[in-house]
């Protein structure tokens, strides 16, 4: 896990503002234009830090909807990383601008599993991820 969240200024607060009950913003050292894939995964990291520390504190049964906000800026942040960034490992460098393009042409590569899951969920109704893994392997499902 990259330290720089850790080093870096933070501005926390436990004042509300808006539907968030106490952001935590990660103010840069420096001017900086550029961020690198450790930097901004550490970024997504700190969005997702409320709701881990409910859980630990809380447990799963008491998490709230306080951390919603945090869910979107961290959602935003890995698009951005995929389609504006160039940063994705799968994809390659490369960015897009219409997703409704990028999700035909992953279909469309992987119309076979697409296939086969389909009509695994036709049969089963449910599956497991470890079914879903045999399906999309192109393997026959035992009968249930």
């Amino acid at each position: 896990m990259p330290l720089w969240h850790i080093t870096q200024k933070m501005k926390p607060t436990i004042m509300p503002q808006g539907p968030t009950f106490g952001p935590v913003s990660p103010l840069p050292d420096d001017d900086r234009w550029n961020e690198t894939r450790a930097q901004l995964l550490a970024q997504m990291d700190i969005s997702m830090g409320a709701r881990v520390a409910e859980e630990l504190i809380f447990g799963t049964d008491h998490i709230t909807t306080g951390a919603s906000s945090d869910f979107a800026n961290a959602t935003k942040m890995a698009k951005q990383m995929v389609i504006k960034f160039g940063i994705s490992e799968k994809l390659g460098v490369m960015t897009y601008s219409d997703t409704g393009k990028l999700t035909k042409r992953i279909l469309k590569s992987h119309a076979e599993e697409h296939k086969n899951l389909a009509e695994a969920l036709l049969t089963y109704e449910t599956l497991g991820a470890n079914e879903i893994q045999i399906v999309l392997e192109g393997k026959k499902l035992e009968v249930r």
